[in-house]
């Protein structure tokens, strides 16, 4: 999906001359193209973040159309204090884009690893916080969030995610089923989407059939298109972050709101920093955010087996 973004800031860069990119020092061997394309309106910013993002709300200020391009952590626990006084205070629309959302950087350790960095934007005003699954999902996104006053963050995975369609969304209307079942409903957000629709694929060689809830936009939170999504099945809420994120808050609200009725487990890392160096995928599995894990837990609330609380984790 990396670089997917970089061909759709470069298509649109070539008829918005407004457009500026600005990098701290990353995406050597995607963002050439667009270096080339842009000329003047490509910035290296270095390795100083937070410089990068009080710049790219001046640029915003001064009429430009800016795009901030990092690794997560450092797009966002780095410059938090400049994200949330020059950006968000000042309503500036700057476009955050945080490469490697989870353990995508895998072997590169916790300083690498975004599981927090939702949680931390969706807790300012006005900031839009898309998540996207694959490149369907990320078109959708950025065509969504074109025209939108309001600054976002893109959290992107370094992996392209399962191939599946979708729908054109609004910030309000963003959730969909990216497969159809009635047993239960696996809700998930960016990569753990893939996840989802493996744990889907298990299932149904078991003759349980999932239901598979996307949320590529998970601030501000599609409480209503969300709902109308839910038929009454057990639910497992999906997110490669910790406890408190937007998708889990979210998907929480939404049940309260309907009473409770379908029994519920938030599926999420869990909040410690791991204590051995793995890939992507061996970190999953030890979060317990793998199909394998993701199918058990829809297995154990069909079963009556699951927690029927907020909160609670089978």
């Amino acid at each position: 999906m990396r670089k997917r973004i970089i061909e759709l800031i470069e298509a649109d860069a070539s008829v918005d001359p407004r457009i500026v990119f600005l990098t701290g020092d990353l995406g050597f061997s995607f963002v050439e193209p667009l270096e080339q394309a842009l000329g003047e309106r490509f910035v290296n910013m270095g390795v100083a973040e937070a410089n990068m993002v009080s710049v790219a709300a001046s640029l915003a200020a001064s009429g430009f159309r800016p795009f901030a391009y990092s690794i997560a952590p450092f797009m966002t626990a780095r410059c938090l204090e400049q994200i949330r006084n020059d950006i968000c205070y000042q309503r500036r629309a700057v476009r955050l884009i945080g490469v490697g959302a989870g353990f995508s950087y895998g072997t590169l350790g916790p300083s690498h690893h975004a599981l927090e960095d939702a949680t931390i934007m969706a807790a300012l005003p006005d900031l839009v916080v898309a998540n996207p699954g694959n490149a369907a999902e990320l078109d959708r996104c950025y065509a969504a969030l074109l025209d939108d006053p309001r600054p976002a963050y893109f959290r992107i995975a370094r992996e392209s995610g399962a191939s599946y369609g979708a729908p054109i969304f609004s910030p309000q209307t963003a959730a969909f089923a990216a497969r159809h079942g009635g047993d239960v409903t696996l809700a998930a957000s960016g990569g753990s989407v893939t996840q989802c629709l493996a744990a889907a694929e298990a299932l149904a060689g078991e003759g349980v059939e999932a239901a598979v809830v996307s949320v590529p936009i998970v601030q501000p939170f599609p409480t209503e298109a969300f709902a109308a999504l839910l038929t009454g099945a057990p639910v497992v809420s999906v997110f490669e972050g910790y406890r408190g994120n937007p998708l889990s808050v979210g998907v929480m609200e939404a049940l309260l709101a309907r009473g409770m009725g379908e029994a519920f487990v938030d599926l999420t890392a869990p909040q410690a920093f791991p204590s051995l160096v793995g890939d992507t995928e061996t970190l999953r599995r030890r979060a317990g955010l793998d199909p394998a894990a993701i199918a058990a837990q829809a297995r154990a609330l069909i079963a009556g087996r699951g927690a029927r609380k907020i909160g609670a984790r089978a």
